[in-house]
C-alpha cells in the first residue's frame, strides 16, 4: 500500500527533524530551568538563519503563488534580541532551491515549526512567567492563525506532492532549513549514512 504523500514527506525529513529538536541550545527551551538567556541563546541562532534565509527567500517569493504561505520572522526575532539585550549576530547565507517545490519544502519546514513554537510560549509563561513570555514576539506573534495558516500550507503540499518528482524537491527545501539550523546550533550534521537521500 502506497504511504500517503505528506506522511512520505514527514518520514523522509524525520532523522534530521529529530536531530533538530534535540540540539541543546533549542532543548535547553523545553527544561524546567530554561533561562532568559537560553532564550536569548536559540532566538540569536533563529535570528542568523532567518536574516540570511529571508534575504534570499523575499525577493524570490514576490509575485509568487507560494508568498502568502511564508510568514516573516528576522523583524520580530530583532526585536525581541534588543528586548533581551543581545546583538543581532551575522545573517547565515543559504542557497535556496531553484524551483518553487523545493521552496515549497522551506516553506513546511519553516510555518510546521510555529505549531512547535505554541508549546515553547506555553512553557515559557510557565518557568519564565506571563511578563517575561509577553515581552516576547516571536512565539506569540506567530501563534496568531497558526492553525488556519497551517492548513493553506498542507493544501499546497498536497496538491503538489502528487505531482511526479516533487517529494524528492519538497523533502529538499525542509532538509535545508533544518540542516541549517543544525550548524547554526554547533551539532553537526549525522553521518552520510544516516542522513536521508
Amino acid at each position: 500500500m502506497a504511504i500517503e504523500p505528506l506522511a512520505e514527506l514527514r518520514a523522509r525529513t524525520a532523522v534530521l527533524h529529530r536531530q533538530l529538536e534535540s540540539a541543546p541550545a533549542f532543548a535547553r527551551l523545553l527544561q524546567a530551568d530554561v533561562a532568559p538567556a537560553d532564550v536569548a541563546q536559540a532566538l540569536s541562532h533563529f535570528h542568523a538563519f532567518y536574516a540570511g534565509l529571508e534575504a534570499s527567500l523575499l525577493p524570490r517569493l514576490q509575485g509568487s503563488p507560494l508568498a502568502s504561505l511564508y510568514r516573516p520572522r528576522q523583524a520580530l526575532l530583532a526585536a525581541d534580541l534588543a528586548t533581551l539585550g543581545r546583538t543581532p549576530s551575522a545573517p547565515l547565507p543559504l542557497a535556496l532551491p531553484a524551483g518553487d517545490a523545493g521552496l515549497l519544502g522551506v516553506i513546511y519546514a519553516v510555518e510546521g515549526s510555529a505549531l512547535g513554537g505554541q508549546v515553547l510560549n506555553r512553557h515559557l509563561r510557565s518557568c519564565l512567567g506571563d511578563e517575561f513570555a509577553a515581552s516576547l514576539q516571536y512565539f506569540s506573534r506567530l501563534a496568531e492563525g497558526v492553525g488556519s495558516h497551517w492548513q493553506q500550507v498542507l493544501d499546497r503540499l498536497r496538491r503538489t506532492l502528487v505531482e511526479p518528482g516533487r517529494l524528492d524537491e519538497v523533502g529538499a527545501g525542509a532538509d535545508l532549513v533544518f540542516a541549517a539550523l543544525i550548524r547554526l546550533a554547533g551539532v553537526g550534521l549525522p553521518a552520510a549514512a544516516e542522513r536521508p537521500e
